[in-house]
């Protein structure tokens, strides 16, 4: 189960507080809100700390995203490969 909660400090910024399990179920939601904001041209933050699993998709997916917007709050057992 994920939970995903989404806030603005300012027009140009969203802020993704996601808690749980990412995995492939879940991945779909995540994909579908950081999508969203990124075609309105958001910078788009992502803050991880709630996080307990990611499966091989949701780590490939946040390799994609990395680029794009600014993953926060990453919890040491899911730090991603340099």
């Amino acid at each position: 189960m994920i939970y995903i909660k989404e806030t603005f400090p300012n027009d140009n910024i969203a802020v993704i507080q996601v808690d749980g399990i990412l995995d492939e179920d879940s991945l779909l939601i995540l994909e579908e809100v950081c999508h969203r904001h990124l075609g309105k041209k958001k910078r788009v933050e992502l803050d991880l700390h709630g996080l307990i699993h990611v499966s091989r998709e949701g780590r490939n997916f946040l390799q994609e995203v990395e680029n794009e917007g600014i993953i926060v709050n990453l919890p040491q057992l899911l730090k991603l490969p340099e």
